[in-house]
This record gives C-alpha cells, sequence and structure tokens, in this order.
C-alpha cells in the first residue's frame, strides 16, 4: 500500500477512537516466493482495513481516498464485502477522505445493497 494509503487508514483509526471505538487494523501479511525471491504481500481480512467497535456496534471499514472528480472504485469495495456473509448487525462502511477535508464521507454498503435484495442473510 502507499504511503497515501497508510495515512488515511490511520486517520481513519484515529477518527474511530476519537469517537470511542475500539479499532485496529484488519490486515495479513503473507509471503510470497516468486522467481526465488521472497515477497511479502498485505491482505485485507473480510475486505476491510480497519475493524471498529464499542458495546453497541461493530464496523467493518474499507478506507478509500481521493479527489471528488478521482474515480475512487466504490463498486469495487462493495464487491469485497459481499464476498463475506456478515451478520445483519455488523455494519460494512467505506470511509471515503477527500484532500484537505477534516471529516470522511461514510458510505453505508447496507443501505446500498439492501434495497436491490443484495444481502447475504436471508
Amino acid at each position: 500500500m502507499s504511503e497515501k494509503g497508510n495515512y488515511y487508514k490511520y486517520k481513519t483509526k484515529q477518527w474511530l477512537i476519537k469517537q470511542s471505538y475500539c479499532v485496529d487494523y484488519l490486515e495479513k501479511l503473507q509471503r510470497v516466493f516468486s522467481k526465488g525471491q521472497l515477497i511479502y504481500v498485505k491482505k485485507d481480512l473480510f475486505g476491510a482495513d480497519i475493524l471498529a467497535f464499542n458495546k453497541d456496534e461493530m464496523i467493518f471499514v474499507q478506507v478509500k481516498s481521493g479527489e471528488k472528480t478521482t474515480g475512487i472504485n466504490i463498486k469495487k469495495a462493495i464487491n469485497e464485502f459481499l464476498k463475506y456473509p456478515f451478520p445483519d448487525f455488523v455494519k460494512l462502511w467505506i470511509v471515503v477522505w477527500r484532500p484537505k477535508e477534516k471529516e470522511p464521507e461514510i458510505i453505508d454498503v447496507r443501505e446500498l445493497i439492501e434495497p436491490i435484495g443484495g444481502t447475504n442473510s436471508e
């Protein structure tokens, strides 16, 4: 991940902590041998960068950043979340940071997929 990506993940973590969530990153580092070399690859767990929770809720968070005119791939993030059978009580957020903004835009994935019947629980 780029330095910019790590910056926005850190910024999201701090933003959630200020809102009284317990927060940690959801990545694992995999070792891959390629052409005789050992390469480390980061992989998001359950399609999320961050897990945040408090006594009332649990949120899996995918962090994105970019200009308003930049095509942030929201559909790809949604499709990653849809790979997993999250319980109904779990929130799925895409947190979008725009340059120079102090607060992120929160996209609640459940609000996008439920009207079209895209939930994993039936």
